[in-house]
């Protein structure tokens, strides 16, 4: 019995401290929110009315031949001076096999909507991010 409840609270343990744990990478703006809605996953026009309009392109090992289509990320600025703490909530909505130095390539929207209130063109001029 106690040999159960010590691996229980080790495997609860292990499982809130990976959860915490944030992946570190790179976002860039695309300025067509068309391209990415009419993208690889299929679909369309309805892309843009999910999660706000913020869907994502990513690279292919987050789209994982389709499986990814739909797929929810939370991502965030790295950028304190100019980039809120919440981040945006995104929708994958096609793959992205041309950009190598970044996993997200976003619309304007879900780019502008990392910034703090005010900042969002000053967010697009810089055209890709630190983001976790």
């Amino acid at each position: 019995m106690v040999v159960i409840l010590i691996y229980s609270m080790f495997f609860l343990f292990s499982f809130a401290t990976a959860y915490d744990q944030c992946v570190q990478s790179k976002a860039v703006v695309f300025s067509s929110a068309f391209a990415l809605s009419s993208g690889a996953c299929g679909y369309g026009s309805l892309a843009l009315k999910l999660s706000g309009g913020h869907v994502t392109a990513g690279v292919p090992s987050l789209y994982k031949d389709g499986a990814g289509c739909g797929a929810c990320f939370q991502i965030k600025c790295k950028n304190s001076a100019i980039c809120n703490k919440e981040g945006t909530k995104l929708i994958m909505s096609d793959v992205n096999k041309s950009n190598s130095i970044t996993d997200f390539v976003l619309n304007s929207r879900a780019f502008k909507a990392m910034a703090l209130l005010g900042k969002g063109l000053q967010v697009l001029k810089l055209g890709i991010v630190d983001v976790e």
